[in-house]
């Protein structure tokens, strides 16, 4: 899937992917995106404040994962052109576009019990 972001915005509220069992690749194409992101446990899961509802194949939540800071292990970081981000499965993450942003998602390995 490609995906474009203008400058000075937020891609999606803060959420997770969970239904496929797979992590996400992001290739940034064009632009500068910065990312939050933090492993989901029931703790964190609960903390970030899951939208009833609405699963968009995980979860979306009413806080980013940066609120979480003080009390859990939070990971940020900005992506520049040709940058590929991976996105573990079961992970929250938060993207915020600085730069108008052209870029494509695809699924990397699954999960097996």
């Amino acid at each position: 899937a490609a995906g474009i972001a203008p400058a000075s915005s937020f891609t999606f509220p803060a959420h997770l992917h969970h239904a496929d069992r797979t992590a996400k690749a992001l290739l940034l194409l064009e632009g500068k995106k910065h990312w939050q992101l933090v492993p989901i446990t029931a703790e964190v899961y609960s903390e970030l404040e899951p939208i009833e509802g609405y699963t968009r194949k995980g979860g979306v939540f009413h806080k980013a994962p940066i609120d979480l800071a003080d009390e859990h292990p939070v990971y940020v970081g900005t992506q520049l052109k040709g940058d590929v981000l991976i996105t573990p499965w079961m992970w929250a993450h938060h993207i915020y576009s600085i730069e108008d942003s052209l870029s494509t998602v695809f699924s990397v390995g699954q999960v097996t019990d």
